[in-house]
């Protein structure tokens, strides 16, 4: 679906692609117009049309767009900003809720699913003069964010495209709390199981939550750049007026890609905890084996003495002799389990 409204002297209004190359053609005061098309899941005749016919964008940066159609097993291009002079290419990559499933290997019903990686989209955006092509093929809540402010009011549009690129990244942005509340819900839940039950599973999940986690600090890292650049004046196409709300983007996108930081040092903490945790409990596994192990060493010795094959031993041909031994073997058992409990090597 292709959406195209321009703005021109307190009026906004709906194109068509043809209505789009007509006024091109037609009205004088098409530079002076605010354009805003956005492309979501467009067909290649569209892209063809829009993005190579009319804006005429560099083909390397029409690449970048189609990405995800041409090349889907690769996933979203990262994070990036490039200056073309006549305007500059962006992306960027807004992300949803971490998606659980359910693991039906997993007998305990309190821990009963595992976290997958978090899905991304990739946002392309072509910022000019009068102009503001946003390209994506899976729906984008900034995008429908940004749409309806338009709709509700024409001089959103009217404020230029630099003013309508910084409200979608700002929503973008905003976007990333639920995901990192997602993540803070996981990590104090992690550490609470670690502590309270031992279960076999908790390493992978540690382990899975890490990986989510770096992933989601290379993506702010990347994001957190291209703030930084947009927002200290790089850019001539972004006005000195605007550069204030791409600061405070930056600023909030800062707070998140610290949190991020944070988070990758407490699920290392973690890892270091469940280990230890898997240790000392290994060690109080040990050491009532050893313990056993002691106990039953001179009740060894005693049996197979009196297991030996020679024909005249002592105590052979005594009549109490069977029961002398086991009274012995079990004062000694009795004695050692005594000595072993009153030194607290037995809690």
């Amino acid at each position: 679906m292709t959406t195209i409204l321009a703005y021109h002297n307190g009026k906004m209004r709906h194109l068509s692609i043809q209505d789009l190359f007509v006024l091109r053609a037609t009205n004088p005061d098409f530079s002076a117009m605010t354009i805003w098309v956005d492309l979501e899941n467009p067909t290649e005749e569209e892209e063809e049309t829009l993005l190579v016919h009319f804006f005429l964008f560099h083909h390397l940066a029409v690449e970048d767009c189609q990405r995800e159609r041409v090349e889907p097993k690769t996933g979203d291009h990262y994070p990036k900003v490039e200056d073309y002079h006549d305007y500059i290419y962006v992306i960027f990559n807004p992300v949803d809720r971490p998606v659980e499933k359910l693991d039906d290997d997993d007998d305990d019903d309190r821990h009963q699913y595992v976290a997958v990686q978090f899905p991304t989209r990739q946002l392309n955006a072509f910022l000019g003069k009068n102009f503001l092509v946003t390209h994506h093929y899976e729906a984008s809540e900034a995008i429908r964010y940004a749409r309806n402010l338009c709709l509700k009011n024409n001089q959103t549009l009217g404020r230029g495209p630099d003013y309508l690129f910084h409200l979608i990244i700002d929503e973008v942005v905003d976007n990333y709390t639920p995901v990192i509340d997602y993540f803070d819900h996981r990590i104090d839940e992690l550490e609470s199981n670690i502590f309270e039950a031992y279960q076999v599973q908790m390493l992978s999940r540690i382990l899975e939550l890490k990986k989510g986690i770096v992933r989601l600090r290379r993506i702010t890292t990347y994001q957190r750049e291209i703030l930084n650049r947009l927002s200290r004046g790089e850019f001539p196409l972004i006005s000195t007026q605007e550069m204030i709300y791409y600061r405070n983007v930056y600023d909030h996108l800062v707070r998140i890609a610290d949190l991020v930081d944070s988070y990758r040092e407490h699920i290392a903490g973690l890892l270091e905890a469940y280990l230890s945790v898997n240790s000392n409990r290994m060690n109080q596994v040990m050491k009532v084996l050893t313990v056993i192990s002691t106990i039953f060493l001179p009740l060894t010795f005693i049996s197979s003495i009196y297991g030996m094959n020679f024909h005249y031993l002592p105590e052979l041909d005594w009549h109490y002799g069977y029961h002398a031994v086991w009274g012995v073997i079990i004062l000694i058992a009795g004695s050692m389990l005594f000595y072993f409990k009153r030194k607290g090597w037995l809690d």
